[in-house]
């Protein structure tokens, strides 16, 4: 009976012994697999246009998980946020918009954002600005956080301003501009995101030169082109064409839903004709007849001029990138501007 009990008691040990370095392997296993999901997660960023969707994820590289709001195809002045959208960007750690008034839901989204939990940023504060033909004067003017230089005013940012249109929100277009736009991503991916600051550092340098080498090609180009003239479907232009010294003649306003007068569709047709004006500039994702009728009346040939605050789908699947784009618009204006 005592050996009974000795090797009753020898086992019992021996199984609280192994119980033991099970649960610590366990516990070891379990903490490493946690460490290495911390250590590989990336930083969930939210987007609301494609070129500061590319920016974001040409700068953020490995250490960033880009999402752009507007699915590939859609349009972004129709686009609202959706219940299932404001909840995804309440678990990101970063949301960067436009600004400039081009989201009108924008001011509803980012009151209910938790400004500990995700940062927003306005890509377009601080940048020189187009005013809208109802608010512009002499001169350009800026956004708030900018002196006002030789004909220049300084505007305070107010978004019911926006709303109704106080400035062309399309600054994207001017590569200097989408340069700055970069920077500011930069920097925001770096505040909230300090441990691989010298990564996006070095990426956005990267992307600047690249940005840099886009705006000699197009001065390159555009210095050598026969007409001034550009005729597009949509008002969204002009931060190009003020950059390489074009003149913009739009079919529609800054939205494509803005139809213009009788009076004025028969203008800009005369206009079209009296400068022997061969091409209409549509763009990729809006169908607009007002457009077509101006192209059918004129005689003038229909082009593709991409406004890049979206891609289609097939564009998206490819890869295309906002320097893509830019350039695919280029060849376009080699044609339309008759460059040598």
């Amino acid at each position: 009976m005592k050996g009974y009990w000795k090797l009753f008691y020898s086992l019992f040990v021996l199984s609280l012994v192994l119980a033991v370095f099970l649960i610590g392997c366990g516990q070891k296993g379990e903490g490493a697999a946690s460490a290495g999901k911390a250590n590989g997660e990336k930083i969930q960023v939210y987007t609301s246009i494609f070129p500061l969707y590319d920016f974001t994820r040409t700068i953020g590289g490995e250490h960033v998980q880009v999402t752009n709001l507007l699915p590939p195809g859609a349009e972004g002045h129709d686009y609202e946020p959706s219940a299932k959208d404001m909840a995804k960007l309440n678990e990101a750690k970063l949301f960067i918009y436009n600004g400039a008034g081009y989201e009108t839901w924008i001011e509803n989204v980012t009151k209910n954002l938790d400004p500990q939990k995700t940062k927003a940023l306005d890509a377009s504060q601080g940048l020189q600005l187009i005013e809208t033909e109802m608010h512009e004067h002499e001169g350009e003017h800026v956004h708030e956080g900018e002196h006002s230089h030789k004909g220049e005013s300084v505007h305070e940012e107010d978004h019911s301003e926006h709303a109704h249109g106080k400035y062309d929100p399309h600054v994207w277009l001017n590569p200097m501009l989408a340069k700055q736009q970069a920077e500011k991503v930069k920097n925001a991916l770096a505040e909230v995101d300090p441990a691989h600051k010298d990564a996006y550092e070095a990426n956005y340098k990267k992307l600047a030169a690249d940005l840099d080498a886009l705006d000699k090609e197009y001065k390159d180009v555009i210095g050598k082109a026969k007409k001034k003239e550009l005729v597009v479907s949509h008002k969204a232009f002009a931060y190009l064409t003020r950059q390489y010294g074009l003149i913009q003649l739009s079919v529609s306003g800054l939205s494509p839903s803005e139809e213009p007068s009788q009076q004025q569709l028969k203008s800009l047709i005369d206009t079209v004709k009296a400068h022997n004006i061969k091409y209409v500039a549509f763009e990729g994702l809006v169908e607009n007849k007002v457009a077509k009728t101006v192209q059918r009346e004129s005689g003038a040939e229909a082009v593709t001029l991409y406004t890049i605050e979206n891609v289609t789908k097939e564009q998206f699947d490819a890869g295309k990138t906002y320097i893509d784009l830019m350039k695919e618009n280029l060849n376009t204006l080699k044609k339309v501007l008759e460059v040598q």
